[in-house]
């Protein structure tokens, strides 16, 4: 399959319906949680405040830890191949020419699943003492920032200078 045709209209629809999708459950994750600042909406995080997160969330109700913990591996899973594909067709659409760019999503998606993985990890064997793990589930919480920050802007300058070659012509 050449690199055109994977990069297709009817696939970025798919993997939009996808996003939405993954973007409304979680939203209602977040009003299931109280509103909590969950870990994978921070930028970074300690031990200590992973576990007072999860100390907030025993103290929200009895499965809360769990929806947190089964939502990281369904949902959020889902989420990372999602926006990844979307990006990287838009990436892919933006810069032709053989670029490595839209290889930055896909960094950016194994980036957040393994921080799902953790998560979860955490969530599940949350013991009232603070783990370690922590620190492994936070790198990559810094690394999927750091990718988004990375990604977005990449897709702003490519669209900038889209318009303006565009402007040009």
């Amino acid at each position: 399959m050449s690199n055109q045709r994977w990069a297709t209209r009817r696939l970025a629809i798919a993997s939009s319906v996808g996003v939405a999708g993954c973007v409304t459950g979680l939203v209602w994750r977040q009003s299931r949680l109280a509103g909590l600042e969950l870990l994978d909406s921070r930028g970074w995080y300690t031990p200590p405040e992973a576990a007072a997160l999860f100390d907030a969330l025993n103290q929200l109700d009895g499965s809360a830890r769990d929806v947190y913990a089964i939502t990281a591996l369904t949902i959020d899973m889902v989420f990372p191949a999602s926006y990844g594909l979307l990006l990287a067709i838009l990436l892919h659409r933006l810069f032709r020419g053989g670029t490595l760019l839209h290889l930055l999503p896909l960094a950016l998606a194994s980036a957040d699943v393994l921080e799902n993985i953790t998560v979860a990890a955490l969530a599940f064997s949350y013991d009232g003492a603070a783990t370690p793990l922590a620190w492994l589930a936070a790198v990559f919480t810094l690394i999927k920032t750091v990718l988004i920050v990375a990604t977005l802007a990449v897709v702003f300058l490519g669209g900038v200078q889209r318009l303006r070659a565009g402007i040009r012509h």
